[in-house]
């Protein structure tokens, strides 16, 4: 077992400096997944890059072979930057993007001001375009006729800070763009401070209805925008994904991978005094297709009782697919008395608790006398 893409990225939020969320980014690539085959993918754009955070996840959406264009005016510009929106790091931008993407010879960094380009210095046919540069009225209606110009028919623009109070001029620049065009945009989906707009195109598919065939248990309302019916999303979208099986060209439903370990307790109950140390033997099966990762501080067991970190039992080697180890958990009783939940789950360090993927846990009724 490796950590997934999603998975790493997930991880990359607490350290790289930025305002972008993951769920917008799982928004983005699932919408890019319904709007385009992969052989139809092309170049990618994003506008205001910053660290890199969101790159990351925009140069995840982009065709075999094809282009990633960041636009910025990272540390050396500043002074163009009239409306605050952020201060971009060329240096740690694309030391983050090389992290992920070792080989980044796909990426062109155009460090200007967008203001100054037009679709002769970009080219055409982009498939998925993130803006979030100027905030001014001027900038954000630029931007748009800008990237409209230069997407593919059908092509996907996300939009930052629509709604956001703190920058009314997002909101104004783009009801410009849509009372000078009407029609040209159209609003799919508003969520994670993001609005995902798609360029018109003729036979084009119900993307929005795809996206919540794919996930009918995700809680949101039908709201209109632009004359135009749109998704308004709050609910975190990565509950309704498997992080670990997923990648950003195909998302694997949350829990539909079934069991990928047993978890087996020799006891069925406990009952403890306050503070007590336990032992409890616990079965642990690998009934998935992979070998579960072995080390001490990498993958074992462990439980959820109190909030606080909890030991762990570790699995100190490999498990293969059908084989199972017994290991022993060591539980400390709760200090005040009454009755508790013991849920017994594997746990791989900075990666995942099996639970965060479907897998059943084991549950233990502990009595504190």
């Amino acid at each position: 077992m490796q950590p997934s893409f999603l998975q790493r990225y997930l991880h990359a939020f607490r350290r790289i400096d930025g305002w972008f969320s993951y769920d917008a980014a799982l928004l983005f690539m699932k919408y890019n997944q319904l709007a385009f085959k992969p052989e139809e993918r092309g170049n990618v754009l994003e506008i205001g890059v910053h660290h890199g955070l969101s790159t990351i996840a925009i140069a995840a959406l982009r065709g075999a072979g094809k282009q990633l264009t960041a636009i910025d005016l990272f540390e050396d510009q500043q002074q163009m930057n009239v409306s605050g929106s952020g201060s971009g790091d060329r240096r740690q931008f694309e030391k983050n993007m090389r992290e992920f993407y070792p080989d980044a010879s796909f990426v062109r960094v155009i460090a200007r001001s967008s203001k100054e380009l037009t679709p002769a210095d970009l080219g055409s046919g982009f498939t998925f375009i993130h803006i979030d540069g100027g905030h001014s009225p001027e900038e954000v209606y630029h931007d748009l006729k800008l990237c409209y110009d230069v997407s593919a028919d059908g092509g996907l623009i996300a939009l930052d800070d629509y709604f956001n109070p703190e920058h009314p001029g997002v909101c104004e620049g783009a009801v410009e763009f849509s009372l000078r065009h009407p029609g040209c945009l159209r609003p799919l989906v508003a969520g994670y401070n993001k609005v995902l707009l798609q360029k018109a195109r003729d036979n084009s598919p119900d993307v929005s209805s795809a996206f919540l065939e794919a996930f009918p248990n995700l809680r949101h309302k039908r709201v209109r925008m632009w004359k135009s019916p749109v998704i308004l999303l709050g609910a975190p979208l990565r509950e309704q994904i498997d992080l670990y099986a997923s990648t950003p060209e195909n998302f694997v439903p949350f829990g539909s991978r079934g069991v990928r370990a047993r978890l087996t307790p020799a006891i069925k109950s406990i009952c403890a005094h306050p503070g007590q140390r336990i032992d409890i033997k616990v079965r642990v099966e690998n009934v998935s297709s992979e070998a579960f990762p072995a080390g001490e501080g990498v993958f074992g067991l462990s439980y959820h009782l109190l909030d606080h970190d909890n030991p762990r039992a570790w699995l100190l080697t490999s498990l293969a697919p059908g084989e199972y180890c017994v290991l022993h958990l060591s539980v400390t009783a709760p200090a005040q008395p009454g009755r508790y939940q013991l849920e017994i789950d594997l746990v791989w360090e900075g990666v995942m608790w099996f639970k965060d993927i479907g897998n059943p846990t084991a549950m233990i009724p502990l009595s504190v006398e």
